[in-house]
């Protein structure tokens, strides 16, 4: 059987989003991880809440993050109701 290797992901007490290598254990009660690496720096207060902020795609490869923004630095968003396209 091949072995079952997959990632984990964190948002490290520095900010950073990381990730890890793990692996079930020798005696399938526990894992065993590799050595975590940062992959983008992020803007997440670490706060103990049951909502996410952050989902990893399946594959792993893409992340949506909820990210604080500083005051002053957003711009305005424009809603166009009712658009119909010209002909």
């Amino acid at each position: 059987m091949a072995e079952r290797r997959t990632k984990l992901f964190f948002v490290g007490l520095d900010g950073k989003f990381m990730a890890v290598n793990v692996r079930p254990g020798s005696d399938a009660q526990s894992l065993d991880a590799g050595l975590p690496a940062a992959l983008i720096p992020t803007h997440i207060i670490i706060l103990p809440t049951d909502r996410a902020q952050y989902v990893v795609s399946l594959d792993g490869q893409r992340f949506l993050m909820s990210n604080l923004v500083e005051e002053g630095a957003t711009s305005p968003i424009t809603v166009i109701l009712n658009w119909k396209p010209k002909s």
